[in-house]
């Protein structure tokens, strides 16, 4: 994960899914990950120990693996660095989130906490008690769909001070980048389209090369494709799949 002081950006992200297995081949056969495995003894959405498979390629550590219960939804949780997790997650309540799960310590990487989102989305703050800089290349967007981009420019930027910054997407619709201190686009959020059924969340986007490969070998690995590829302008191609255990990512090939 990322030192501290990165705080306002994505430094982590994890995948909770009902079948670690058939997870971990999916994204090697698909992206080339391969995986190691780490005994840990805590997890983001449950205590005790287990085995904790850690996202390898290009000889860095990008994110993990969190087997939960068969009756639960598979998802990706995406991680943001902050100055202080107690805070920013007693703010959140203020702002009418939820905490799933009260600030906890992570032995010998950090801690973090679960919020909840006035609409529903999940959200972890996080410090880390090491001083290892950022994955960098795998995963190079994050994406909120939501119900109300009103309520989630209100909350997020009031939770990790970013600004928001919308721009015509199109379709009578607006798309909302959240900015922080610097100047820089560090995550957006967008109104679910009509045709998309899917729960409040927050979805991570995969850097790929060939996006129309890419999202065909993903269908012809178990995945459900569910919008594009498509272009967007002044960023790049980009599809929305479920991978084969029911969460949702995205695929970017990036302009240039």
């Amino acid at each position: 994960m990322s030192r501290p002081a990165a705080t306002g950006h994505v430094v982590w992200h994890d995948l909770l899914t009902s079948d670690v297995g058939k997870a971990c081949d999916f994204y090697a056969k698909l992206l080339g990950w391969t995986y190691e495995i780490e005994h840990a003894a805590e997890f983001v959405w449950k205590s005790g120990e287990a085995d904790y498979p850690l996202i390898l390629c290009n000889g860095a550590a990008h994110g993990g693996l969190i087997e939960i219960e068969p009756d639960q939804r598979s998802c990706w949780l995406t991680y943001v660095a902050v100055d202080d997790v107690d805070e920013t997650t007693r703010r959140s309540t203020k702002l009418d989130g939820t905490i799933e799960r009260e600030p906890f310590d992570i032995p010998g990487v950090g801690r973090s906490a679960v919020v909840r989102d006035p609409q529903g989305g999940l959200i972890c703050p996080f410090v880390a008690s090491h001083d290892y800089p950022p994955p960098q290349g795998v995963f190079i967007w994050d994406e909120l769909l939501t119900t109300d981009d009103y309520s989630a420019r209100a909350f997020y930027g009031s939770l990790f001070t970013w600004a928001a910054r919308q721009t015509d997407a199109g379709d009578r619709s607006f798309y909302t980048n959240f900015v922080e201190a610097g100047g820089n686009p560090v995550t957006g959020a967008l109104i679910i389209p009509a045709k998309l059924d899917v729960a409040v969340q927050w979805v991570p986007y995969i850097h790929v090369t060939d996006i129309n490969i890419s999202t065909e070998r993903a269908t012809y690995l178990g995945a459900k494709q569910l919008l594009g590829p498509a272009v967007t302008k002044g960023v790049g191609r980009r599809a929305l799949l479920l991978d084969p255990t029911g969460a949702l990512f995205g695929l970017m090939a990036p302009e240039g």
